[in-house]
């Protein structure tokens, strides 16, 4: 039987006294990414995490990959110093799909691809024209790789910062197809920007000034909107250590199982999860 954890405290909050499981990789480093996996349902993290099952890429997520490459070379021509014009821009987009083309193939239905290349040049053309791009203060970082030990868990929370602004504002740029609920998209990122800036705080020693989402919208027409939130409280801090050894805490005692919802309709292991009887495929 397996004993529960015993929390202790280290003076910010609770703690749970999680051993690291290095042998399977499933928590060598921690994301906020991997912890919003596990929560929404635990047999695709078994699936995708520990069995490492190969997923279909979408053309729809190569093109996402290829716009983030596009507003990568915009941000790092600006923090250097160096050439971002529409040219330079574009062309780290190609460059990234013909990349991907290589790497990781997707099947395209006719006429498909030629729609897709023009929607994320006309996303980018549209980005270089808004307030966002031609904003006054020059980055701190672009795509921030940042690794920090905290004693709330058992291994390093691990994140990478699209866009870091003046004030240590972590800004994070999400593609998506029609004209979000910003209200709705800031709860359901929440774990990822506290996770930010968390991982801001740590690293630097000083405060966060705020957040932001930058929604890139691949309508006919394309839009930029731009979410500004507060920076994380100490409640909400609070909440994502709370949540995250939940999950870990799931993960450790091997506590995968199906989680049906809305998203089993776009999921790619149904077949897996069908095939699921309580153990081992």
């Amino acid at each position: 039987m397996i004993q529960p954890l015993e929390p202790k405290r280290n003076g910010r909050c609770e703690v749970m006294a999680l051993p690291v499981r290095s042998s399977d990789g499933a928590l060598t480093h921690i994301s906020a990414s991997s912890l919003k996996l596990y929560l929404g349902c635990s047999l695709k993290y078994y699936f995708k995490k520990i069995l490492k099952l190969e997923e279909p890429t979408s053309p729809a997520f190569h093109l996402g990959k290829a716009v983030h490459a596009g507003l990568q070379a915009y941000h790092l021509g600006r923090w250097h110093g160096k050439s971002h014009d529409e040219v330079v821009v574009l062309e780290a987009y190609y460059t990234a799909l013909a990349e991907q083309e290589v790497t990781d193939p997707v099947e395209y239905k006719k006429g498909e691809q030629e729609k897709l290349l023009e929607k994320g040049e006309n996303i980018l053309k549209a980005y270089l024209q808004s307030d966002h791009a031609m904003m006054a203060d020059i980055p701190l970082g672009v795509e921030v790789k940042l690794e920090e030990e905290f004693a709330e868990l058992p291994s390093p929370l691990l994140g990478y910062v699209d866009l870091v602004r003046r004030g240590n504002v972590p800004v994070d740029f999400k593609t998506c197809a029609a004209t979000p609920n910003v209200e709705l998209e800031a709860f359901n990122h929440e774990l990822q920007l506290t996770a930010y800036q968390l991982l801001i705080e740590e690293a630097t020693g000083q405060k966060v000034e705020g957040r932001e989402l930058v929604f890139l919208v691949k309508t006919a027409k394309p839009k930029i909107i731009v979410h500004r939130l507060p920076p994380a409280t100490e409640a909400d801090k609070a909440r994502f250590w709370s949540v995250a050894q939940a999950a870990i805490d799931g993960i450790y005692h091997e506590r995968f199982y199906p989680q049906p919802g809305m998203a089993c309709s776009w999921c790619s292991f149904r077949e897996e999860c069908k095939s699921w009887n309580g153990g081992a495929l």
